[in-house]
C-alpha cells in the first residue's frame, strides 16, 4: 500500500460514480487530462481497463463494477477516521434538521434511520419538504442538510454525492410506446407523442427532465405537475401520460400493478441525489458523521444496474 497513491482510488470511486472523465474531474476539482493520467494510472496498476468506451458511453468492466461498493465503504470509513477528535455518536444530543423530497426520505434517509438510532440514541431528525429557496435556508440555519437532486454550485454550499439512479418511462401496462422499446430502451423521439406528468420536487421548480429536453431544443406536453415522486405512479394508471422517474421509486413498492415500464433514454442520463450544507457546518462533525451514514446505507446506486453517465452524456 506504501507504493500507492491512495488519490488514485479516490478518483476511481468518482470515475465509477460518474462514467466520465470530464464529470470526474468536475467533482474532484482537477483539470480533465489529470483526470485521464490518473485512469491510465490505474488502468497499469490494475492490469485492467475498468472504463470501456461504447456507444451508449464508458461503461465499466467487471472488475470495476466489484469494486465500486469496497470503495464507497473505504471512502466513507477514512471519512469518519478524518473527523475531528470529541464526536461520540452515543453521547450527541441534537435535532438534525434536513429538507428532502419524498424520494429523497424514502430512499436516503429511510435506510439509514436504524443506524442512527443505534449509534446515537438521543439524535433525532426533523424532515421538512425540499421546497422554497433551500440555500438560503441553510445559510440562515433554518435547516442543517439538504437532500437534493439539483446539482450543486460549490461556491455556495459543501456537497457530497450519495446516489445515482437509472431513469425509467412509467405508463400503463399495454401502453402502446413500451412496445416500442428496443431492447428495453425507449427512444428520445418516442416520448414526445405523448403527455407527460411531470415533476417539480423541491426548490428546482422547473422539471428537471424538461430541463433537459429544452437543452436538446425539445419540448414535451406536461398533462400535470406533482411535487411528489411517489404520487406520479397512481396518476398513470387510467390515462396515456407517461412519467420519467428514478428507477428507486419502481423498486420500493410504490409501484402500481396496472403500470409498466422501460428503460429511458441513453440521452436523460441517471438521477443523481446530493446533500448539501452551510460552509458553517463544514467543520462541524456531526455534519459529516450524518452525511457518511446516508451515504454509507444508501448504497451509492439504484437497484437497477445501469449503464449510463450521469445527467450528461459521457465523453
Amino acid at each position: 500500500m506504501h507504493q500507492i497513491d491512495l488519490n488514485l482510488l479516490a478518483h476511481l470511486a468518482v470515475l465509477l460514480q460518474t462514467r466520465s472523465v470530464t464529470l470526474a474531474a468536475q467533482r474532484v476539482g482537477i483539470s480533465q487530462p489529470a483526470m485521464s493520467r490518473s485512469l491510465a494510472r490505474l488502468r497499469r496498476l490494475l492490469g485492467d481497463p475498468l472504463l470501456v468506451r461504447t456507444r451508449n458511453g464508458m461503461l465499466p468492466t467487471k472488475r470495476a463494477e466489484e469494486m465500486i461498493d469496497p470503495l464507497q465503504q473505504w471512502l466513507t470509513e477514512a471519512g469518519m477516521i478524518l473527523l475531528p477528535p470529541g464526536l461520540e455518536p452515543r453521547r450527541l444530543i441534537r435535532r438534525f434538521r434536513i429538507a428532502a423530497s419524498d424520494h429523497g426520505v424514502r430512499t436516503l434517509v429511510a435506510p439509514a434511520l436504524a443506524a442512527i438510532r443505534d449509534a446515537a440514541p438521543a439524535v433525532a431528525i426533523d424532515l421538512i419538504p425540499d421546497g422554497g429557496d433551500t440555500r438560503a435556508m441553510l445559510a440562515a440555519g433554518e435547516v442543517d442538510l439538504v437532500l437534493t437532486s439539483l446539482r450543486p454550485d460549490r461556491h455556495l454550499v459543501h456537497d457530497r454525492l450519495l446516489l445515482s439512479e437509472e431513469l425509467v418511462c412509467v405508463a400503463r401496462s399495454g401502453h402502446p410506446l413500451l412496445k416500442q422499446a428496443a431492447a428495453g430502451r425507449l427512444r428520445l423521439d418516442d416520448l414526445m407523442h405523448w403527455p407527460h406528468v411531470g415533476l417539480s420536487a423541491g426548490a428546482q421548480r422547473a422539471d428537471p427532465v424538461s430541463r433537459l429536453m429544452a437543452a436538446r431544443g425539445l419540448e414535451r406536453r406536461i398533462l400535470v405537475t406533482l411535487p411528489y415522486f411517489a404520487a406520479a405512479a397512481s396518476l398513470l394508471a387510467a390515462t396515456d401520460a407517461l412519467a420519467i422517474l428514478p428507477a428507486g421509486v419502481v423498486d420500493g413498492g410504490a409501484f402500481d400493478p396496472r403500470l409498466a415500464t422501460a428503460r429511458a433514454p441513453t440521452e436523460l442520463g441517471r438521477f443523481e441525489q446530493w446533500a448539501l450544507w452551510h460552509n458553517r457546518a463544514h467543520r462541524d462533525p456531526a455534519i459529516h458523521w450524518l452525511v457518511g451514514l446516508l451515504a454509507h446505507h444508501c448504497g451509492g446506486t439504484s437497484a437497477f444496474t445501469s449503464d449510463e453517465p450521469a445527467l450528461e452524456a459521457a465523453e
